[in-house]
């Protein structure tokens, strides 16, 4: 499936700091009893350099043990599970380098998704932020952002700064790929149920506005479709 890069300017909700001391969330999904999907053959695409191409326990997504399933030399700092409608099983997984500046830490993302045939799991997707990239941490929603039934990834890789900056992705999870790429400041994005897509706020600052303090806010809901990427579906904008 071939998927559209949204060339508008957005960023994603920047969620607060976690802390520096790795931790594995531990949300859990509900599973039917199957051992995922076979689907179509996916090729791996920017999984991180020493990531295990694979994991042979068949587990739930859940019940994965993280610390397995990252680069040598770094430490899982989160964990997002997800299940489409079909059953296939993901496990998207942030990680951060061990020790060290932890504002140059090396971080990044990989993508575990479920099998029938054996290896049940492999490392299908990824995202690298080198130390020099100066990301501070990742954070992800998972939802159906894309209106096709299946989960994806809002994944924001924070730099920090007054304007919560940072790049934001959206990730389609079924289709292994991104749909959505952009680095910028004051701006948060969220799911959107009903239009399914995302909804965009974006300040807007007057001429003399402070940085904390904006004149006002465009609201932006969105809508993706595979022909013709992302088209603004609603607009409006409000003082604050």
């Amino acid at each position: 499936m071939r998927r559209a890069i949204w060339a508008m300017t957005l960023v994603v909700l920047a969620a607060a700091c976690s802390g520096d001391d790795p931790t594995v969330a531990t949300s859990t999904i509900a599973s039917p009893p199957t051992s995922g999907s076979q689907g179509p053959s996916i090729e791996p695409a920017g999984v991180p350099d020493g990531t295990p191409p694979s994991y042979d326990r068949d587990l739930d997504a859940a019940s994965l043990p993280a610390r397995a399933l990252v680069p040598p030399g770094t430490w899982p700092t989160d964990v997002w599970p997800a299940i489409s409608p079909d059953g296939t099983q993901f496990a998207l997984i942030a990680f951060a380098a061990k020790g060290g500046d932890p504002f140059r830490r090396a971080r990044g993302l990989v993508l575990w998704r479920r099998f029938r045939d054996a290896p049940a799991w492999r490392a299908v997707y990824g995202v690298s932020d080198a130390p020099g990239a100066g990301v501070l941490d990742i954070h992800a929603l998972i939802g159906d952002a894309t209106g096709d039934g299946s989960p994806d990834a809002i994944t924001f890789e924070g730099t920090g700064g007054s304007g919560g900056c940072g790049t934001w992705r959206v990730l389609d999870l079924r289709a292994n790929t991104d749909v959505f790429k952009k680095a910028t400041c004051d701006t948060t994005i969220d799911l959107s149920p009903d239009p399914v897509g995302l909804v965009v706020r974006e300040a807007i600052f007057a001429p003399g506005d402070a940085h904390c303090c904006p004149s006002s806010t465009k609201i932006s809901v969105v809508t993706f479709d595979d022909g013709s990427g992302w088209t603004v579906a609603s607009s409006t904008v409000q003082p604050t």
